[in-house]
């Protein structure tokens, strides 16, 4: 082969260059017209080539031709406009009924038996009875009012909700009216645990039931489920979902309900759920349902009287209630059962110079800093130099070094902007390598935290999990050799080492396990994959009687090893609830996701490791230990958390001085505030809904190209997105061509499929792309494979994705943090219809026919596991059986890894 001459200033041949380019033109997914046609476009933008086309054109008119193929561009895209548009249109045709649907229509989709969990403590209706306190607070909210009811945590509000609803539709009855009453709670784990609680009470003359999104359909409609009962436990996103759908089989209507139950009633802000359902109630023009609110801590974020005064009130006027139940006359029996605990704050020194762990952090810190040099000056500083093609350069402050080893925070801060400004810079292929610099330089200040607070071994362990992810992307080759080195030199130092914290963590659960072997201590911490490595450590370096479990919310990221990464099944999650309980665990390591309504009544400890949070999280948190003598440690390295831990208890206390100033100030009075603030809010709803209306029609019009975020790789034009749910498909079929499938991904449902009406997980979609610039593919996870209705589709996770209007490549690119805003400010997302479904029933199997194949035999696969699940029960460890491993093989039962168990 001849040998390419390099010219005098060091840059290639330009016929060399024109031959590279030719050929690159072949791997493009343009048609040769395409490619063509694209080129006179170019060339005719270009006064200094435009020449070239009178050479290239002798005896044809070029310009007649290039019109000809803009107007069948613009036929092309007037025709995925209006696809799009009749799509959007197409909303099923439900008259909204004024009338509540009889449960007598829908008992079809009653269920035979009473749950197992209640059938054998259920209590007769007639023999609730409430104490004096609880009876203080039912008081308005029995006789019809829309109320707020404010009390702490463990006091029962859940027996205060059950009478409520007991006595609404005993008085429906009486008065000839049908009732359904809607229990809302914001956590999966909440459903369960409140449905058999009504069940203890009511199922001896009422049927119950629960639902939440973590959980597949059943064999009947849901909606006819619901329709069925007379009591429903639900999580607010299905119940929003179905009073928008427009599929009659799934649709709702605020008609159907009598009475609304919004458990943990402070989250109504925003565009919460909770908000929504009050404002699509508020713009309802029939017989409005009871609103009751309950909650231990209404939002406040005030460390001023009045504005927390005016706080409250704004969330009465949210909720449409106008009056405010708390316990006053029988305070002191309300004392009597409700016990508060302990506050303490310890603050802990952090590793000395002179400790191994420093001397770890340190080496972590100069890999971090060799990295960031050699960013800098091979990558960021041509980024900074020249222009990319979307016209938008990296700007020179981000060439800085902040530091790491003494403001990690910071530090991450400026790599989460570093990561942003390097994907908005457009569609050069320049940058894939800096963002997945990035991402390992992410990795290793992850390291650095967990370092503070845990021994270096499980610091260590979670490196490697998080760089395995990363070079399942694609790997970098400096990154890579540093990490080599880095590995090379911790191994040398690697021990069983414990941070002070960790030793007074450790000290402070065997205390109180000596002082209660019956104890149950929480330990709350910030990050899912610290809950996961900390239950492990308890465990480890405890006795045999004290067994640590974690608990994570049940959300799925795309991304196992990077922040909030680590999952957990809904299965396990209240395997794992049931058994701290229980006292099968002694010990629960958990995020913010049992902050509320975790019913452990001898819970006698919490711990916040390192963690603090607002005034509303540290009462529930502290909520939680509900024993007499409990105790709420905050244990951290910072200053500045115990700050803000003072800050929230200073805030409690003002805020029972609102409470108690609203009481004293009459029911008149505050009747009167709330009616100004409902006045105030639905102004602003008309206002905002009206400016809605306006942006929706000028989206109306709007495409844009969908791409990959780390190598902007297109995928798909906006115009083929629709909603499943809250999920955001493309109905593309021939999207397949443009994304890779792994199907090999782990399976983590534990939940019977029933592929004609569930929406399950099957793999990861992948973006797949061959990158030049690095000479690999990015496999950059962009979402995951679906099932829904039998029909197999895409799911993409607005995150990892970028967007640019199409046709206008010098616009800078977008990004989005949820499909909420995307269709708020870039175009609309309409429903899938079953037209969509249509079109997507046989693409996978017409496009990837060895990938359906596999998803097919995966199904039936996981299908027969859940069967014989049901039929002996879950296999103690997480995953389903792999396609390499011997089904008839099975793991002594006995065997475990460090005692963290997973009941399922």
């Amino acid at each position: 082969m001849a040998k390419t001459r390099i010219r005098k200033d060091g840059k290639l041949p330009l016929r060399w260059q024109a031959c590279n380019l030719v050929r690159h033109l072949f791997f493009l997914r343009l048609t040769s017209t395409e490619v063509f046609w694209g080129l006179v476009e170019l060339l005719n933008a270009d006064p200094h080539n435009r020449a070239a086309l009178c050479i290239m054109f002798p005896e044809s008119n070029w310009q007649e031709e290039l019109a000809k193929l803009r107007d069948e561009h613009a036929l092309q895209r007037e025709k995925e406009l209006s696809r799009h548009n009749n799509a959007t249109r197409e909303v099923a045709a439900l008259v909204d009924p004024k009338e509540m649907r009889s449960q007598y229509d829908y008992m079809h989709a009653r269920s035979a038996a009473t749950t197992r969990a209640t059938e054998d403590n259920i209590i007769d209706v007639q023999a609730l009875q409430l104490r004096p306190y609880q009876e203080e607070l039912v008081k308005d909210a029995i006789i019809g009012h829309n109320t707020l009811i404010v009390a702490p945590t463990g006091s029962g509000k859940t027996p205060v909700a059950v009478y409520i609803a007991i006595k609404h539709l005993e008085d429906r009855e009486q008065s000839g009216k049908r009732g359904r009453v809607i229990m809302l709670v914001p956590r999966v784990p909440l459903v369960k645990q409140q449905k058999d609680r009504f069940n203890q009470f009511m199922s001896t003359k009422y049927y119950v039931e629960g639902f939440h999104g973590a959980e597949a359909a059943r064999n009947s409609s849901r909606r006819d489920t619901i329709l069925a009962s007379d009591v429903i436990v639900i999580t607010p996103q299905i119940f929003v979902n179905m009073l928008r759908s427009v599929r009659e089989c799934e649709r709702l209507f605020i008609a159907d309900f009598s009475l609304l139950i919004f458990d943990e009633a402070h989250h109504a802000v925003k565009d919460h759920a909770y908000a929504v359902i009050m404002r699509l109630i508020k713009k309802y023009d029939g017989p409005r349902p009871q609103i009751v609110g309950l909650t231990a801590s209404p939002r406040v974020t005030a460390d001023s009287r009045e504005v927390m005064y005016n706080e409250v009130v704004q969330l009465l006027a949210r909720l449409e209630c106008t009056k405010i139940s708390t316990v006053h006359r029988t305070i002191l029996d309300l004392e009597k059962f409700v016990s508060k605990p302990d506050d303490e704050i310890k603050e802990v020194n952090k590793p000395g110079e002179q400790t191994v762990e420093y001397h770890f952090i340190s080496l972590v810190a100069t890999t971090v800093m060799n990295i960031h040099e050699r960013l800098n000056s091979h990558y960021l500083e041509s980024l900074a130099k020249g222009v990319s093609t979307s016209g938008h350069k990296l700007e020179g402050n981000w060439l800085k070094f902040p530091g790491v080893l003494s403001k990690t925070v910071t530090y991450y801060i400026f790599l989460t902007g570093l990561e942003e400004q390097l994907r908005n810079i457009g569609r050069n292929s320049a940058k894939f390598i800096p963002l997945l610099t990035v991402l390992y330089l992410k990795a290793l200040v992850n390291v650095i935290e967990m370092a503070e607070v845990l021994p270096m071994t499980y610091a260590y362990s979670h490196l490697e999990a998080e760089i395995k992810d990363i070079e399942r992307t694609s790997p970098v080759d400096f990154c890579v050799e540093f990490v080599k080195n880095l590995r090379g030199g911790i191994e040398l130092m690697l021990e069983e080492n414990r941070p002070a914290i960790c030793k007074e963590l450790l000290d402070e659960i065997k205390s109180q396990f000596v002082k209660n072997v019956d104890s149950r201590v929480i330990v709350f911490v910030e990050e899912r994959g610290m809950a996961v490595k900390l239950a492990d450590f308890i465990d480890k370096n405890t006795s045999d009687e004290i067994a640590a479990a974690y608990v994570l919310g049940t959300n799925k990221s795309y991304r196992k090893g990077t922040r909030g990464g680590y999952t957990q099944t809904n299965a396990e999650q209240q395997a794992n609830i049931a058994g701290f309980r229980e006292g099968k665990f002694k010990v629960m390591v958990a995020t913010s996701v049992i902050e509320e309504g975790l019913d452990v009544k001898d819970c006698n400890l919490i711990i916040k490791y390192n963690c603090s949070g607002s005034t509303v999280q540290n009462m529930q948190r502290r909520g939680r230990a509900r024993a007499q003598g409990s105790r709420s440690i905050l244990l951290v390295l910072d200053s500045r958390k115990s700050d803000q831990e003072y800050r929230a208890l200073q805030n409690e206390k003002l805020l029972r001085h609102v409470l108690e100033m609203i009481r004293e100030n009459g029911e008149k009075n505050l009747e009167d505030r709330v009616k100004r603030e409902q006045e105030n809010q639905l102004q602003e709803m008309e206002r905002l809904e009206k400016e809605e209306e306006e942006k929706r029609i000028n989206l109306s019009n709007n495409l844009f190209d969908v791409m990959c975020s780390i190598c902007n790789h297109v995928k798909f034009v906006s115009a083929s997105l629709r909603f499943v749910g809250t999920n955001a498909v493309c109905v593309e079929p021939n999207v397949w061509n443009n994304i890779s499938l792994d199907v090999s991904e782990s399976i983590k449902y534990k939940r019977i499929i029933k592929s004609n009406c569930s929406l399950d997980t099957f793999g990861a979609v992948k973006c797949g792309f061959f990158v030049r610039d690095s000479n690999s593919r990015c496999l950059h996870i962009l979402g995951k494979i679906y099932r829904f209705g039998g029909v197999y589709l895409p799911q993409f996770d607005v995150k990892q994705l970028q967007f640019q209007s199409v046709g206008n490549r010098d616009e800078p690119l977008k990004s989005f943090a949820s499909w909420n805003e995307v269709t708020q400010h870039a175009f609309c997302i309409p429903e899938a219809n079953d037209s969509d479904l249509a079109d997507m029933l046989n693409s996978l199997a017409e496009n990837k026919q060895e990938d359906k194949a596999k998803l097919d035999i995966l199904g039936e696969r996981i299908q027969r596991q859940i069967d014989s699940a049901v039929e002996h029960g879950f296999r103690g460890n997480d995953e389903f059986i792999s396609g390499d491993e011997d089904e008839n093989q099975k793991p002594d039962s006995t065997q475990r890894e460090g005692r963290v168990k997973q009941f399922i």
